[in-house]
């Protein structure tokens, strides 16, 4: 039976039980997906019940703080198939969100919908479009990246599910009100001030996330 595809956020998403999973959990579905994937590597790994009750608590905990949605588990699964010994969970989300791509997209999503008002903006995947438009330009000019970071998890990993995309939409430059017309230059310092925030606020959260990770 196939994993839902909706988005999935809150611990209890991943821990209570689905009529459509047959009564089991998210949780509990994926780690027979991964004993049936390592026979007698899997389950031999759990000392009894308490590891495994251990190992249940600890995912759930890292899928819903990380923001995973049920088709990028999928990825995970499918990228065991190539290998030999289960994951962490380290390796199982690096295998479920590959790289920093979705982090990428999000600096993307933030630059270009900062740039869209003056209709300069270039996306490089209408998916990354379609993901800022659900957030809102409000919340991507205001919200720190880390604060963005699980919305945007979520509204990423949905616009990827559907594969395919409406075209992003040519947005023509607003007309300034009477008396407030700006520059082009005043325009460009505008839009550097902005690039320098999303800058600072990356290499604050690429140091907070190494932190973290050597702290663990």
């Amino acid at each position: 039976m196939k994993l839902q595809t909706s988005s999935i956020s809150p611990l209890n998403d991943w821990l209570e039980p689905r009529q459509a999973l047959d009564g089991l959990a998210l949780i509990d579905h994926l780690f027979n997906r991964l004993d049936g994937l390592y026979p007698n590597k899997w389950r031999a790994a759990f000392a009894n019940d308490m590891a495994i009750a251990n190992w249940r608590t600890a995912w759930a905990e890292g899928f819903a703080d990380e923001g995973v949605t049920a088709d990028e588990v999928r990825a995970g699964l499918k990228a065991c198939r190539r290998r030999e010994w289960p994951p962490s969970f380290a390796e199982f989300f690096k295998d479920c969100r590959p790289s920093s791509d979705y982090q990428v997209a999000l600096m993307e999503a933030v630059e270009q919908m900062g740039r869209r008002e003056s209709g300069t903006d270039r996306w490089s995947h209408p998916a990354i479009y379609w993901a800022a438009v659900k957030i809102g330009s409000y919340d991507l000019s205001r919200k720190t990246l880390r604060e963005l970071q699980p919305e945007w998890n979520r509204a990423f990993g949905d616009q990827l599910a559907l594969g395919r995309w409406p075209e992003i939409p040519e947005r023509r430059p607003a007309l300034p009100a009477p008396g407030h017309t700006h520059s082009a230059e005043v325009g460009k310092e505008t839009i550097k001030d902005m690039l320098r925030r999303l800058k600072g606020e990356a290499d604050d959260y690429a140091k907070g996330k190494s932190e973290s990770v050597d702290g663990a």
